[in-house]
């Protein structure tokens, strides 16, 4: 029997999973004001870490980092004459106040600051949304074209803006100048490598250069970097749920979106089952890496039964985030594995030669990241696409199925429409949608062959209930003949 070194799970995963795709498992806190801050952390280098901000409000366990009389001391010092109350209860009050102003998140420590960005000095090495950052970052930059709108919207957030955000935020910071900003060189995007994942590339950099430039033009500036920041979020859930299927198969996972609140229906049911069939997809890209690392690994004692169990005996389970408790219980799965294996192999066939093992070591090892991961991949997913409005419910496990919100709609239209156009068709809208990122809403070929399937009327009803959400948020123009047309967002916000 020949002996091979089992694999260490943990930077295994790193290396084959999350570096190619860009995501950290460990990130779940990551909310919109993170994935913004990480974004334009990667996408720009200039003045950074507002050290008088964190003075303000940062806090450890349940006190200020900063106490009262160092912090008197560096307000002294401010850019611009900052004054606070003298009495030390209403600066306490004061420093509470901001905090809730700056950070609504309240993650905000000595070392570590995220703040809803609305001026540019604000934009700090928080690395909480990193990742996802980088990630966005890469599409831009290397598949977009968008360092001319990015440095645009640079220079309209040095300008005065009517929001409390951008007032404190410049009375912190002092004067900027916009030119002290320039483009960070990001690396290449490591999983567009073909024809297929080059052009969902293109398609995700585009909604975020349209995002971005909508910071540039919209009245509201910090209505504007919301939709960025859910634009960020969105396109990082998008490369989840698409890129694995284009890796193996070439093709989108048809995602049915739905947008009424009703889980009892046939559509509905149909809408839960896209969830299982995408992280299928993720299953059997993971499956595929590991197979042939498993070949790699054991190269012509791939067909040894023997050496195959020693492999997996000597596999070192998945540790990141995991207590002394969980590490336990993931070495007597390791031992376990020899038996899990012994189910996979195929019954032995005397007319035939050994068999390859490497596809059933696999799915052993497979089975073995997935149950001693203290966080999914899949409940990663989950939490990004909840906090952009993309899946539903908000909360708990039951009945969850791709959704679009209120707080999607804008993004989906910056994703459709290009720069140039004013309008365009709703059924071109939703043609579009589902050509360039798998998302189907009404009744098409696609969702017409899923399982359960949903009524013809359930998919128009749902189709209808999408036009009159983009109505009721001004970004659809309905008319008396039954046609509607989608506005776009970069036309109509475009009134300064």
């Amino acid at each position: 029997m020949t002996f091979v070194a089992g694999i260490d799970l943990t930077p295994w995963f790193r290396e084959n999973v999350t570096d190619t795709l860009v995501f950290s498992t460990a990130a779940t806190s990551a909310k919109p004001v993170h994935v913004l801050n990480g974004f334009l952390s990667q996408c720009l280098e200039g003045p950074r870490a507002p050290k008088l901000a964190s003075a303000l409000i940062a806090r450890n366990s349940s006190s200020w980092v900063t106490a009262e009389k160092p912090l008197r001391q560096i307000l002294a010092r401010a850019p611009i004459p900052f004054k606070v109350p003298s009495s030390s209860e209403d600066l306490d009050s004061v420093r509470h106040l901001l905090r809730a102003l700056l950070a609504g998140d309240k993650a905000v420590f000595a070392s570590m600051q995220s703040y809803q960005v609305a001026h540019p000095a604000f934009i700090t090495n928080d690395p909480t949304g990193g990742a996802m950052g980088l990630l966005c970052a890469s599409l831009l930059l290397n598949h977009a074209s968008g360092a001319d709108e990015l440095l645009a919207l640079v220079e309209r957030l040095c300008e005065t803006q009517p929001n409390p955000y951008w007032v404190l935020q410049s009375a912190l910071a002092g004067p900027v100048d916009p030119n002290s900003f320039s483009i960070s060189e990001v690396r290449p995007v490591p999983w567009a490598t073909n024809d297929v994942t080059k052009k969902f590339a293109n398609n995700l950099g585009g909604l975020l250069r349209r995002a971005v430039q909508l910071g540039s033009v919209a009245a509201d500036s910090l209505d504007a970097l919301r939709v960025l920041a859910n634009a960020i979020e969105f396109a990082c859930v998008l490369s989840y749920a698409q890129v694995p299927n284009l890796l193996v198969g070439g093709s989108l996972t048809p995602l049915l979106a739905v947008v009424s609140p009703d889980a009892d229906t046939v559509l509905d049911s149909s809408a839960r089952g896209s969830l299982p069939l995408m992280h299928s997809a993720m299953d059997n890209w993971i499956a595929s890496k590991l197979q042939r690392t498993v070949r790699e690994r054991l190269e012509n004692a791939v067909e040894d039964k023997g050496a195959a169990e020693a492999f997996l005996l000597q596999t070192v389970p998945f540790s990141a985030g995991a207590k002394e408790k969980r590490l336990e219980r993931s070495r007597l799965l390791v031992e376990k594995t020899p038996e899990a294996l012994e189910y996979l192999i195929p019954k032995v066939d005397l007319t035939h030669g050994p068999q390859d093992l490497s596809g059933p070591v696999a799915l052993v090892l497979l089975d073995l990241l997935k149950t001693t991961m203290a966080q999914s991949y899949s409940q990663w997913f989950d939490h990004h696409a909840r906090h952009c409005g993309f899946l539903a419910p908000r909360r708990g496990n039951t009945s969850k199925r791709f959704c679009i919100e209120a707080n999607l709609v804008t993004t989906l239209v910056l994703a459709v429409l290009d720069e140039q156009e004013s309008e365009v068709s709703y059924d071109d809208f939703l043609k579009r949608l589902e050509a360039r990122f798998g998302i189907a809403v009404g009744p098409t070929t696609l969702t017409r062959s899923m399982a359960p399937r949903a009524s013809e009327s359930e998919l128009e009803l749902n189709r209808d209930a999408l036009a009159d959400l983009l109505t009721r948020l001004g970004l659809a123009r309905a008319y008396s003949d039954n046609t509607t047309e989608v506005l776009n967002p970069l036309k109509i916000w475009n009134v300064r």
